[in-house]
């Protein structure tokens, strides 16, 4: 057996956001071969920080690493936080900005996410407040009037976190290898270099990949190869940088998303030791 499918996946009980049009299983091809076309057209260049005069990717990591606190602290869909890394990354694909002005672009990447993304988003007033009144409300909605004008209002974009679910949805697993499967993903955020050279979709490839090999001993079901059209000779090497990726997380200085997923609300996967070696091709 491929994937434990007979257990229970956690995803058919708790669907996350941006799961509404991904759950509509009549149409699951369709959606995703759009989705794919989209995610296409919704990149951030992967090598911006090279043209960035005052900001490094030790910068954008701490600031993503923050992002996932401030997720946490107001228990905002998984969802919400990739799109406010996907809008931040495609405002400094466009703008210089200084790093004193970073957190400030991140804040209002995660409030215009959370206006898209959440039923009942924080208030403007909390955005400020997290910041440690580091910004005031009128320079934080500035700054989200300015991201909205950079994205050209477009902020219905493809993430890995889509991704990932239509996958687990279409070959199901269970709740560890899928809950192992959304550490690994939410890793890629931390890193520009080298997660922005792939697409989502085969990020999410990949993070299914490494979780099903740690818990079951197998990679890529021939199910999700024939609907994504995706080779596990293709996804390899996305996948060794993800399983590099978390064989250095323990020893890394920003920890927010190993500690959200050392909690027993994901089963601790987190602390799961990750095979030493891959055996790929």
């Amino acid at each position: 057996m491929l994937v434990d499918s007979s257990l229970h996946s956690q995803s058919e009980d708790a669907p996350d956001v941006g799961t509404d049009m991904i759950n509509v299983t009549e149409y699951a091809e369709e959606i995703h071969q759009y989705l794919r076309e989209a995610e296409v057209r919704h990149r951030p260049k992967a090598h911006y920080m090279r043209k960035q005069p005052d900001i490094t990717d030790g910068m954008r990591r701490i600031l993503v690493d923050w992002l996932v606190e401030v997720g946490e602290e107001y228990q905002l869909r998984a969802e919400t936080l990739y799109l406010a890394v996907n809008f931040l990354d495609r405002f400094l694909s466009c703008m210089s900005v200084l790093r004193g002005k970073l957190q400030l672009v991140g804040t209002a990447a995660i409030l215009l996410a959370s206006k898209y993304e959440e039923i009942y988003p924080p208030e403007v007033d909390e955005f400020v407040y997290i910041t440690d009144d580091t910004y005031t409300k009128r320079q934080l909605l500035r700054m989200e009037h300015l991201l909205l004008k950079v994205l050209a209002f477009d902020l219905t974009v493809p993430t890995t976190n889509q991704f990932l679910l239509q996958y687990i949805r279409r070959q199901g697993v269970c709740v560890r290898t899928e809950n192992l499967a959304k550490y690994v993903a939410e890793l890629s955020l931390l890193e520009a270099d080298p997660f922005l050279r792939y697409l989502p979709s085969l990020i999410a490839a990949a993070a299914y990949c490494l979780a099903n090999y740690t818990v079951n001993r197998h990679f890529w079901p021939d199910t999700l190869a024939a609907f994504t059209g995706y080779t596990l000779r293709e996804i390899a090497p996305c996948l060794r940088a993800l399983h590099q990726a978390c064989l250095a997380e323990p020893r890394r200085p920003q920890q927010a998303v190993r500690e959200k997923y050392k909690t027993s609300k994901y089963m601790h996967v987190s602390l799961m030791e990750p095979p030493a070696v891959l055996p790929l091709q």
